[in-house]
């Protein structure tokens, strides 16, 4: 009983976080019936991209997340086949691929050794259950 009810909680909170879900686009103008609505530009971002000037606002402060994402250089792209292929090759990966892979690794490791660990500890506790 208390599975499923755990079960029906588990899909319920992901059917509430995904089913609102909806994707942006950018378009100049966007058609709704026979009306055409312009979209208006909202000002500059926080962040210029690289080579263009910079537009940060005077009293603009990073928050703690992207001061992180700097210091991971969190806006390049990683190579999936040069860090899980059959050869890694880490050098040129940004440092959030590597912390990443590091975690991936972790993780593998705690589910091997919980799959071992949780029965040989309930043998010991409980006895033999056949």
């Amino acid at each position: 009983m208390r599975i499923r009810n755990a079960a029906i909680a588990g899909v319920t909170a992901l059917a509430v976080a995904f089913g609102g879900t909806t994707v942006a686009s950018a378009a100049d103008n966007v058609e709704q019936g026979n009306h055409t609505v312009p979209v208006k530009d909202h000002g500059p971002s926080k962040t210029a991209p690289d080579g263009e000037a910079d537009t940060t606002p005077e009293d603009y402060k990073p928050s703690l997340s992207s001061k992180i994402g700097q210091q991971l250089e969190g806006d390049k792209a990683a190579n999936g086949v040069a860090i899980f292929g059959s050869s890694k090759d880490f050098s040129g990966q940004p440092a959030w691929a590597k912390i990443f892979y590091g975690a991936t690794i972790f993780a593998g490791l705690g589910t091997l050794l919980g799959s071992i660990i949780g029965p040989v500890y309930n043998f010991f506790v409980h006895g033999p259950s056949l």
